[in-house]
């Protein structure tokens, strides 16, 4: 297992210059007469980010939204995940036993795997460690006493999904969960699963390990064999934007292109360019920079002013299709990864 760490920080002069120039928008309206140079920023550990794998091109986005924030804001922080998603589900509370152990000002988690992380992040708040869950943790952070949640709503991502998709006369729905231990995509497939079949569908809830999450010869392949298997799915909805493209090469290699349509969670460019191409038919964007970006704001205006959202702050989902994925192609070339694509 290898951590990734990362810090920014910039001088409080010039947050306030790109406030007056209108680069902040109403992000620095509660700014007031205080600048970052007033932050509590020496006075304590460090603010601690446990997230997701840069390997996946969704967290390279949470991640710019957190360095983008920092620097706006003038916060140190640093950003840890793992790089080898063998062991996700042991590794990921061993970092966040990691970073309670260095006593940091405030913990911005996503809570991907709750049976080893949430005794830890109640462990924290009782510690009187502030922490915000960000991506996954939806339905945990009040009992576990952190301040709130940044991220998507899960069960309806999936649900809009299958609505998506039965509306368009899919009869037999694939759900392929790549993440088989986490609450959040599992609530995904449940979603999916509850609209395909209130509207008739059968379904097929597929699952692979998570040393495979990242492996696109292995996912395909494993989509692959269940089609094989079910002559009869012709739909299949995928949890991420690399298991979407190994369901396309799917399709293609037994043949049914155009026959099975298919839709994912998240973006990447090749994904934009496929629903481009009326090869995927849509994409659910939990819009991943707002996670990174809108947990740093809240950290600063906690940690400045006491103040945090009250509740779950929804980023998800957004459908793309190919009535706005040309828009969505244009914004990431020109702010390249912002919309969870590479």
């Amino acid at each position: 297992m290898t951590v990734i760490t990362t810090m920014k920080r910039i001088s409080g002069r010039a947050v306030r210059a790109a406030a007056a120039l209108g680069l902040a928008g109403v992000m620095l309206t509660n700014l007031g007469a205080f600048g970052p140079s007033d932050a509590r920023a020496d006075d304590e550990g460090p603010i601690i980010a446990v997230s997701g794998p840069l390997s996946w091109p969704f967290f390279a986005a949470v991640k710019q939204g957190f360095d983008d924030a920092s620097e706006l804001f003038g916060l140190d922080y640093q950003y840890v995940a793992v790089t080898d998603t063998a062991n996700m589900t042991s590794d990921y509370p061993r970092l966040l036993q990691q970073a309670i152990s260095r006593n940091p000002r405030m913990l911005l988690v996503g809570e991907f795997f709750p049976d080893g992380m949430d005794p830890l992040i109640k462990e924290a708040t009782a510690a009187g460690i502030p922490v915000l869950i960000h991506n996954s943790g939806q339905t945990l952070w009040q009992g576990n006493g952190s301040l709130g949640f940044i991220g998507e709503d899960p069960y309806q991502m999936g649900y809009k999904a299958g609505e998506i998709q039965a509306d368009a006369g899919v009869k037999k729905g694939l759900c392929f969960n790549q993440v088989p231990g986490n609450p959040t995509v599992e609530a995904r497939c449940t979603g999916y699963i509850d609209a395909m079949e209130q509207a008739g569908a059968e379904t097929v809830y597929q699952t692979i390990g998570t040393g495979d999450a990242t492996n696109p010869q292995a996912m395909m392949q494993a989509i692959k064999g269940t089609l094989q298997a079910n002559d009869g799915i012709d739909g299949v909805y995928t949890l991420n934007a690399v298991p979407a493209i190994s369901a396309l090469r799917a399709v293609e290699d037994v043949g049914r292109k155009g026959e099975v349509m298919i839709g994912t969670a998240d973006l990447s460019n090749e994904v934009l360019e496929a629903i481009k191409a009326g090869d995927i038919a849509f994409a659910m964007d939990q819009q991943p920079y707002l996670q990174g970006f809108m947990s740093i704001q809240a950290a600063y205006q906690y940690l400045n002013y006491g103040l945090h959202p009250i509740g779950q702050v929804t980023t998800g989902p957004l459908i793309i299709d190919q009535s706005n994925v040309e828009r969505t192609l244009e914004v990431n070339k020109q702010f390249s990864g912002v919309r969870g694509a590479s």
